[in-house]
């Protein structure tokens, strides 16, 4: 089984790994540019890792091997092929939980690739979380795409060109403006019946099935008010009103 998905011959160089002691020496170490959510930070050029002290360390330690792995075969990627390629190759599965409670997906707002890329750079750790879970998604659509091969014809393509664009081109044959559209129908469709929830028309329903509901409380409430009534009442019979 291949280490790194679609990297068939990873480069044999050498890792920096500097454990960082505290939460002010990671900062310092990484210069500030990692945002407090963040446990870890990868360096291509030096070839060096920063981890900060935490749990889940393996799982981490990988995430950031995956990215030294990548680019070390390919030229340049965008951000959510970068940061989606390193969460499929650790097994972070658990990413893409965040789509499910994710409300502007549930409202059908599916965000563009750009907008992924500037939200994984972002300092909220929610928005980034949602991000991830995007941008995981996409590289997972990508790997389906090249069937037995999953991602090797892509990145080989990568190591050639740094036009997303055209690796995508000469890989799937579409342009990345019909991936991005491929993406988002298979995120409807993975997703989907969470949209049933929150349609205008399920709206209505809901509201009307609540009103019935309230009537027929309300009503049930009437008779029993009405029998507590009525008891103990002697009916008069039809002599009498007619003597009346």
């Amino acid at each position: 089984m291949n280490r790194w998905p679609g990297i068939s011959r990873p480069a044999p160089a050498p890792v920096r790994l500097i454990l960082a002691s505290d939460d002010r020496q990671f900062d310092s170490l990484t210069a500030g540019r990692i945002p407090e959510w963040g446990a870890a930070a990868a360096f291509p050029a030096t070839r060096t890792i920063v981890v900060k002290p935490g749990p889940d360390f393996q799982r981490i330690l990988r995430h950031e091997l995956a990215h030294l792995a990548l680019h070390a075969t390919v030229i340049r990627v965008p951000r959510w092929f970068d940061e989606g390629y390193a969460a499929r190759a650790a097994g972070e599965w658990d990413r893409l939980e965040a789509l499910r409670l994710n409300w502007a997906l549930l409202r059908g707002m599916v965000p563009s690739l750009r907008e992924v890329d500037r939200a994984l750079r972002g300092r909220r750790a929610g928005e980034a979380d949602a991000s991830y879970a995007l941008a995981t998604s996409a590289v997972l659509l990508l790997e389906r795409l090249g069937g037995d091969r999953g991602l090797e014809p892509l990145i080989t393509q990568l190591g050639k060109t740094a036009d997303f664009d055209l690796a995508l081109r000469s890989t799937y044959q579409i342009t990345l403006g019909q991936f991005e559209d491929l993406w988002r129908k298979d995120l409807r469709k993975r997703y989907g019946w969470l949209l049933f929830f929150t349609s205008f028309t399920v709206f209505w329903l809901f509201v009307a099935l609540l009103l019935v509901a309230l009537w027929s409380r309300r009503r049930m409430h009437d008779r029993e008010r009405r029998a507590a009534l009525d008891e103990g009442w002697v009916v008069p019979d039809d002599e009498w009103w007619s003597d009346a």
